[in-house]
């Protein structure tokens, strides 16, 4: 499973841990996450025993700031995201031939993901998104009544949570647009993980 321990993906991983205990379990530590965020990860691998990899860039993030500045998210965000996100991903992949991977994205998030289907193609593996016809408020009403531990960002006003520079991530408070403070003022929707994956019957 990939996972950045959103609330969609610690659900998911709440039901998963019973059925397979030890099931892989990669985070992409950017260099960038909230402090709250690496806290929570930290909180849920221990508190469930879970069997998480951190995943981290090739470059670390001091000379990578050195090498490209240190606003490369707001000056090229989409360079960022692939070289911090996309491709330690890429690698894990490659490490990790005709496999089967699990991931919490769900259509209503945004416009981008509206057409994703339970099973669908991540080059030569399968992507598996057993949460994709959830909403928003099915996953909340979940989560609270399940009481599934969730990331505090949540209750300062965040709808998604990715890496904390404000021009990465934003509070929100239009929650029929879940993703709507993700690079806010920009065209940018997607950090690239998920922008590649294809239906199996063919088609994005």
């Amino acid at each position: 499973m990939i996972s950045s321990f959103q609330v969609s993906g610690v659900l998911l991983i709440s039901i998963i841990k019973d059925i397979f205990p030890k099931l892989p379990i990669f985070f992409i530590d950017t260099g960038y996450h909230f402090p709250e965020t690496l806290n929570f990860v930290d909180y849920i691998h221990k508190k469930w025993d879970l069997n998480i990899t951190y995943v981290h860039p090739a470059v670390a993030r001091s000379e990578f700031e050195k090498k490209y500045g240190a606003h490369m998210y707001k000056d090229n965000p989409d360079l960022c995201c692939k070289l911090n996100k996309v491709v330690p991903w890429k690698s894990v992949i490659e490490n990790n031939p005709k496999s089967k991977w699990i991931s919490a994205i769900r259509r209503d998030q945004s416009e981008t993901r509206t057409k994703i289907k339970l099973f669908m193609n991540d080059g030569n593996n399968i992507r598996i998104n057993p949460l994709f016809d959830w909403t928003y408020k099915q996953i909340w009403a979940y989560t609270i009544n399940n009481n599934i531990p969730y990331n505090p960002l949540y209750d300062d006003g965040y709808t998604s949570i990715g890496c904390y520079p404000i021009y990465c991530t934003t509070k929100n408070d239009d929650f029929t647009q879940e993703r709507a403070g993700r690079w806010n003022g920009k065209l940018k929707t997607e950090c690239g993980l998920h922008t590649n994956i294809t239906n199996k019957e063919g088609g994005k």
